[in-house]
Parts: structure tokens; sequence; C-alpha cells
């Protein structure tokens, strides 16, 4: 197997030497840039800080004065007032046009600097703070989701490719068996050993793995073409994929796909509680100051100040909060219910991913028996056909067999993967 060993290498190193090979080509780098360059992700982390500001806002709304500055000019005339067409006063005879002057005093001019500060408000700004850290969370939960998600959309193609890559390998290999013994065969024929149709029957099988090595270059292609554009690279060369070792971890007790439900008992909870501070006394304080004036007399006069509280309180509206009450009591009760039958979808994936993995680490056992067994009776042909003891035809039949096993050793060792890369998803 020293000579097979040196032809395999020696095939790979020329028909891997012009293909561009990147700077890293292992599937943590393809993880990396997925998550890097995905824009839904980024947006995510956009939408967290939009919320962070939020509570800021809110928090400011609550615990800090609102200052304002106001203006108002209002002209009330009086028509046919003492002689005169139009005029405005606060005293018009009983005789003139125009609204009473009890309503307007003639006029109205004002410009004041106001401040409103309001009090007790922990309780009535605590529901509002709540509904925007549970937005954050709620947004943390689906980039977490979306993350595993990609992770793994990334692996499994990832493993496809290395599959193809394997099965390319492959063909060489075997091709490079037929080169070599082509050779022989053309000696064995010269001598009148094997038949000339020999001959051709060996050399329209290393056509026929040229064709089907150039069908895998193709699939090869796309599946590398696929890799880079869900994890975001722009890039159409060829690279050599290393290969992947994936291993199991532990289970969260926590899973993250009960996350969302627990979130939406939580925001049903805070919903109440946000409905009940309509109920809550509200008080504020406010101040104003500068110009206010129904008459233009005098004007530089009418500067002055004034302080005063206002409250408010509602203690009734027909039954909105038993209702709204009863409301998110079936919210809780149906994100419960989901969340309960998520899980028991969660548990069932678990256990047969599990045993899905027992069988096909049987399933590997076998093939290396197999392997072991094809690979003594192929070293014992082809020593057989170098002496013209064995037709060309029963040397082609065992090198399928033989090819065709390690093609299946290597798709049940890429399906092992999966099936990890599988139970890993489940166990977030």
């Amino acid at each position: 197997m020293n000579n097979i060993t040196c032809i395999f290498c020696s095939i790979l190193f020329l028909c891997f030497a012009s293909v561009p090979i990147s700077a890293q080509t292992n599937i943590d780098y393809y993880l990396e840039q997925a998550i890097t360059r995905n824009a839904s992700l980024q947006e995510y982390n956009y939408q967290q800080k939009i919320s962070g500001l939020e509570i800021q806002k809110i928090k400011t709304q609550f615990q800090k004065p609102q200052w304002s500055v106001t203006g108002d000019l209002l002209l009330a005339p009086y028509f046919f007032n003492n002689g005169q067409v139009l005029a405005v006063t606060a005293a018009p005879e009983a005789k003139a046009f125009g609204y009473d002057a009890g309503v307007t005093n003639g006029g109205l001019y004002s410009g004041m600097v106001n401040v409103t500060y309001p009090l007790a408000t922990k309780k009535l700004s605590r529901p509002l703070v709540s509904e925007q850290e549970l937005i954050q969370k709620g947004v943390k939960q689906q980039y977490q989701m979306l993350e595993i998600d990609l992770k793994r959309k990334i692996t499994e193609d990832y493993l496809n490719a290395y599959l193809l890559q394997h099965q390319m390998d492959y063909v060489l290999q075997v091709k490079g068996l037929l080169d070599n013994q082509k050779e022989f065969v053309r000696k064995l024929t010269d001598r009148g050993l094997l038949r000339v149709t020999d001959l051709e029957l060996l050399t329209l099988e290393i056509k026929n793995q040229d064709y089907l090595m150039n069908m895998l270059k193709i699939q090869y292609r796309q599946a590398i073409q696929l890799l880079n554009t869900d994890a975001g690279i722009v890039d159409t060369s060829l690279v050599r994929l290393d290969s992947a070792a994936l291993t199991i971890t532990d289970s969260d007790q926590n899973s993250l796909f009960l996350g969302q439900y627990h979130l939406d008992s939580l925001a049903a909870e805070n919903d109440q509680a946000l409905f009940e501070s309509r109920y809550l006394p509200q008080v504020n304080i406010f101040a104003n100051g500068g110009i206010n004036a129904i008459d233009l007399n005098h004007v530089y006069r009418k500067v002055g100040v004034s302080a005063g509280i206002h409250a408010s309180w509602l203690f009734r509206d027909g039954g909105q909060r038993t209702i709204n009450a009863q409301q998110n009591e079936i919210r809780q009760f149906n994100a419960k219910n989901q969340a309960q039958f998520i899980y028991q979808q969660i548990q069932n994936n678990r256990q047969n991913y599990a045993l899905l993995l027992e069988e096909t680490r049987k399933n590997i056992n076998l093939i290396n028996q197999q392997l072991e067994v094809y690979q003594k009776l192929f070293t014992t042909y082809r020593q057989e056909m170098a002496l013209g003891q064995l037709s060309v035809m029963d040397y082609l039949n065992i090198l399928r067999t033989y090819s065709d096993l390690q093609q299946q050793k290597a798709q049940v060792d890429i399906q092992l993967l999966l099936i990890i890369n599988e139970i890993n998803y489940w166990n977030n």
C-alpha cells in the first residue's frame, strides 16, 4: 500500500496545485464569518441599542422636570364702541358689538416659561421600563435562535461540501491505481498473457473515472458556493476544506427553544402591571413665569410667576381592569401550554438522534470490518493480475466494490457528523 499512498498523494498535489487556497478553510472560519456578516444578527444588535435608549427616555420622562416655552396672542375687538368702528378694550360700552368681556377680557398677551415635574412616578414608570427590558430579552432570544440556526446550516453546508471533496479524493485514488495498473496490463498484453480487449476495458474505466471526477467537481463548486453564500462570503475560488471534528455538547436544562414562551408569560404579567398603573394617583407640580396680560397698557408690570399642583385618580372604569386581567391569564396559560408541547418535541428529537447516533456508529464498525477484508482481497487480486492469473474484468469488479465501500464509509462518517450537528442543535 506504500506505492498506492505515494501515487495518491502525488495526484492530489497535482490536482490542487493550481487551485487557490484560502488562508483559512476550516469550519470555525466559516462559522465566524457567517455570524459576523449576517445582516439580521446586526439588526438585532441595533434593536437592542434602540430599546436601551428607549429605557433612558422613559426614565427621563418620569424622573426629570419637563421644560417648555409658550406664547399666546388673542385679540377680541369690539365694533362701534364709543364712536369707534373697531376697538380693543377690556371695558366696552353696553351698545358695542363683540364677545362678552367676561369671556375674553378683550384679549390675551402671554409669553411664559413652564416647568412640570411628576411626583411618585416609580410605580408608574416601572412597567414601562420592564416592557422595554422584555423587548430587549426578546431581541436577544431572536438573536440566539438565529445564531444556532446559522451554525446548524453552515455546519451542514460544510459537511456536505467536505463529503464531495472526500469523494473526489477517492476517485483520484482509483484513477491513480488504474493508471498504474494499465502499464502492467499493456506489458501482459504484449506478451500475450492478456487480451487487447482487457487493455481497452481498462482504458474505458479510466475515462469513466475522469467523467465521474468532472461531475464531482461541478457539484463541489456548487457546494462551496452555497457555503460561501450562507456565510456571507464573496468568493468564487475553489478551496480545499480541512477535516471537521464535532463533539457533542451538553444539553441545557433551560432550553433556548422555550425561552420565547417564558418571555410571553412575563409580557402578559407586565401588561397587567402596565394596565394597573392607570389606577394609581398621578400628581404633578408645575410652575411658570413670564408675561401674562389682557391689556397692553403697562404690560411691563404684568410680569410674574405662578405655581401649583395637579392630581388625578382613575378609580372606576366599568370593570376594564378585571377583563384585562382575564385576557392576560389566558395569554399566560397559552404560553405554558405551548412550552410544554415544544418541550416534548425537543425531548423526542434528542432521543431520536441519540438512537441514530448509536446505529450509525455500528454501521461504521461494520464497514471498517468489510474494508479490512476487501483490502486484503484487493492486494491479492493485484498480485494475481500482475502474474496474468486474473482477468481485467475480475480486477475491475473488485476495485469497484472496494471503491464503493470506501464511498459508503465516507458518507457514513459525514452522516455521523451531521447527526452530531443535529444533537448539538437540539441541546441548546
